[in-house]
């Protein structure tokens, strides 16, 4: 399995896209902070990193797919994913070294993203007293726990590219699968259940939620990281590759 990661990352690191996607999370990251640092000049390093938990801490879970597609989804649209099967690897492993590779790969992109809106907020802005250690070290252990939520898209991801086998069609079933039930939750007036097994709820209970809160979120994460991997290692088993 370690050498299918290996493979995978070799292909991954070679293709300018990943590279570009970098540069462009860098980018936003400086745009978001110099336009923060326009608005008004009393905005502050606290004021910037507030604005990440009150309205982007979910929105990295939009990127997920992203990522799914690096890896597998092109295997499945020109159907090559087949020469790997034929070769005789293990489908199981075969499914979860992608997996496993997407999470890397979000672990980098994260990284460099979070390290250029932090490192530019420091630069463009002014700290107050609100901005303490206290604060930076309940920051990161918010986002902390919402990378275990972007983990958990993966596999949802990866099972809809696999499943569908079309870039857009999965992209578009993604977006369904995380939001519609929500929307449908709150048509019938049933929105109190969504905190208890849905992805998205969990950022806003992370975002401003108590440590309980936010061990109860890490608790949906990983339930659904699981149960898609296992489902999706199951259909992967079965399914015919041609």
């Amino acid at each position: 399995m370690l050498k299918m990661i290996r493979a995978d990352l070799y292909k991954v690191f070679h293709r300018p896209f990943f590279y570009f996607l970098l540069a462009g999370m860098s980018a936003l990251a400086l745009l978001v902070n110099f336009s923060i640092s326009r608005l008004s000049a009393g905005n502050t390093v606290y004021n910037s990193w507030m604005v990440v938990l009150a309205y982007f801490l979910s929105w990295p879970v939009l990127l997920m797919p992203v990522l799914v597609d690096l890896v597998g989804a092109e295997e499945f649209k020109e159907h090559t994913l087949k020469n790997s099967v034929s070769f005789g690897l293990n489908r199981t492993k075969l499914y979860c070294s992608q997996v496993t590779v997407s999470v890397i790969l979000g672990i980098l992109v994260g990284a460099v993203a979070l390290g250029a809106y932090c490192g530019s907020s420091l630069l463009l802005l002014k700290q107050d007293p609100s901005f303490t250690g206290a604060f930076a070290a309940d920051f990161f252990r918010r986002v902390g726990v919402s990378c275990i939520g972007y983990a958990a898209a993966i596999p949802i991801a990866a099972f809809l590219a696999m499943m569908l086998q079309k870039n857009s069609l999965f992209v578009f079933a993604f977006y369904a699968v995380i939001y519609l039930p929500q929307l449908l939750l709150n048509l019938f007036h049933l929105s109190g259940l969504s905190k208890y097994f849905l992805l998205m709820p969990q950022f806003n209970l992370i975002a401003a939620g108590t440590p309980g809160q936010m061990t109860a979120s890490a608790a949906v994460f990983a339930a659904t990281a699981v149960f898609f991997v296992m489902i999706g290692a199951v259909f992967f088993r079965k399914k015919d590759i041609c």
